[in-house]
């Protein structure tokens, strides 16, 4: 019985450890990890730069790697209203704190309130584990002024090395107090490269406030913990995003009388994404082809990470040189009309693969090229696309294929020749000329077979499949089949 239940207590494990691995979405975070170089220094500066690094135990582990190619984000303040108005690495007053902080540096808000690139809601972020930049809100300037407004105080920038698609920023930390009064920072859109929107993924209370333009702590008194500050995750949707642009400002409750000359909100902003490579490599059986010969074209998708892809899908819609006649895919469906491959979700280091089989035309182009594209943003753009071009028999195209030698044939036995060889050779001819009916030759004779007109043709009162006749208006050959007269007017091997 014991051992039974150790069986079972095995297997119950290993499926798990199965499990566990099939959720795995593998993202880009901020994070140290061994050859990366990130800020190890203190503020205050305007700019730092941020280079991502990878979790492939997204969202359960924090198996930090560096990743390549290199993949950062740098954030630059500028249009300061006053003086020192915001920092990066910086507390209060404008002192001097740490550039790279860990997300529970400021405010000490819980791992669920966060939530990783391609996680659960909740889910991925590590406050203990994963890092942040520190910016600072630094209410010190606004001594003398009113403290119930809200102030405009600089706008932050942060330019991605390359386009990325729906980031997530992590913000932390949302509000502060200096004496009796509560204030908070926030951000406003202005704009980015291309058309983005906010939305909230998750947050630690419902302080935490999103709207399409805005991120805020809209607590009435804010306080830089509790259900009062604000902290979570937001969606940045977009494609293509390389630059963001946000107003950063300061709100006061009103509740006390003076700013204070050594004070400021200091949140942090950290940013997930996801980035994967795929790749697509293309392949013939045969790289000198007849015409109107078959051809298999091998088309061999990968995504080699790091972040699962969806929505995947390579087009490879045959040139004109080809005619479809199958194909078959390890996963996903061909459509030969549109030349789309869907494969829909590929997770990192998956692959497929789709062979095509096609005739070649006596004529096209013969270049076949295949692309492919997914949801998620691709590091390397030189892998999205393959081609092979064969090396197209010349042969004018025509029947010029061997006789089918599998079999001896049968001797033909009637024949009329102009050479004055029948019976030569040992009587070989026209016994030679296997298994016809009547073999005829001549080099320098026609043979006529019977010519009429179009309107002509109607007098074959009872036409019999592959009953043949010279149409003498439309000069052509023409062969009776499938109920109708067709001009045999495209060469072909029977």
């Amino acid at each position: 019985m014991k051992k039974h239940r150790g069986i079972f207590l095995l297997f119950m494990f290993l499926l798990g450890i199965i499990n566990i691995r099939a959720q795995s979405a593998p993202d880009l975070e901020f994070a140290t990890a061994q050859g990366t170089s990130n800020p190890t220094g203190n503020g205050p500066v305007s700019n730092t730069v941020i280079n991502f690094v990878q979790n492939p135990d997204n969202p359960t582990g924090t198996t930090f790697q560096s990743y390549s190619p290199t993949l950062s984000a740098t954030y630059s303040i500028s249009n300061q209203v006053y003086t020192n108005a915001a920092s990066i690495g910086a507390d209060a007053g404008n002192s001097a704190a740490p550039i790279f902080v860990l997300m529970n540096a400021v405010g000490s808000p819980p791992n669920n309130a966060f939530t990783s690139s391609g996680a659960a809601a909740g889910t991925g972020m590590h406050t203990a584990n994963n890092r942040t930049v520190r910016l600072l809100f630094n209410t010190s300037v606004l001594n003398g002024r009113p403290t119930n407004t809200t102030y405009q105080l600089a706008d932050l920038t942060i330019t991605f090395s390359r386009p990325v698609n729906n980031p997530i920023f992590h913000i932390g930390g949302f509000g502060g107090t200096t004496g009796s009064l509560g204030f908070t920072g926030g951000f406003s859109y202005v704009s980015s490269n291309v058309p983005v929107s906010f939305s909230r993924l998750s947050g630690n209370s419902n302080s935490f406030s999103v709207t399409s333009t805005s991120i805020n702590n809209t607590a009435a008194a804010p306080v830089a913990t509790g259900t009062s500050s604000g902290s979570g995750s937001v969606l940045v949707t977009g494609t293509g995003i390389t630059t963001i642009v946000l107003r950063m400002s300061v709100r006061g409750d009103g509740n006390g009388s003076s700013w204070g000359a050594q004070s400021g909100d200091a949140v942090t902003f950290g940013i997930s994404t996801l980035e994967s490579d795929l790749s697509v490599t293309k392949a013939i059986d045969n790289p000198n082809p007849d015409r109107q010969s078959t051809v298999v074209f091998t088309i061999n998708a990968r995504n080699n990470g790091v972040s699962n892809n969806t929505n995947v899908e390579v087009t490879d819609l045959l040139p004109t040189g080809y005619s479809f006649i199958s194909a078959s895919a390890s996963s996903g469906s061909y459509n030969s009309a549109t030349g789309k491959w869907t494969i829909g979700a590929m997770n990192s280091g998956a692959s497929a693969t789709l062979n095509i089989t096609a005739q070649v035309n006596c004529t096209g182009n013969y270049t076949n090229t295949a692309s492919i594209a997914g949801d998620v943003s691709d590091s390397v753009a030189a892998n999205n696309t393959a081609s092979v071009t064969p090396n197209v028999n010349p042969q004018p195209c025509a029947c010029y294929n061997d006789p089918n030698q599998s079999t001896t044939g049968a001797d033909s036995k009637f024949g009329i020749t102009l050479l004055k060889r029948a019976g030569a050779d040992a009587g070989n001819w026209p016994m030679t000329r296997k298994s016809a009916h009547l073999v005829l030759e001549s080099n320098s004779k026609g043979f006529v077979i019977t010519r009429m007109t179009t309107a002509e043709l109607s007098n074959i009162t009872v036409p019999v499949e592959g009953m043949m006749v010279y149409d003498t208006t439309a000069k052509c050959l023409k062969v009776y089949s499938n109920n109708a007269w067709s001009c045999f007017s495209t060469p072909a091997c029977p």
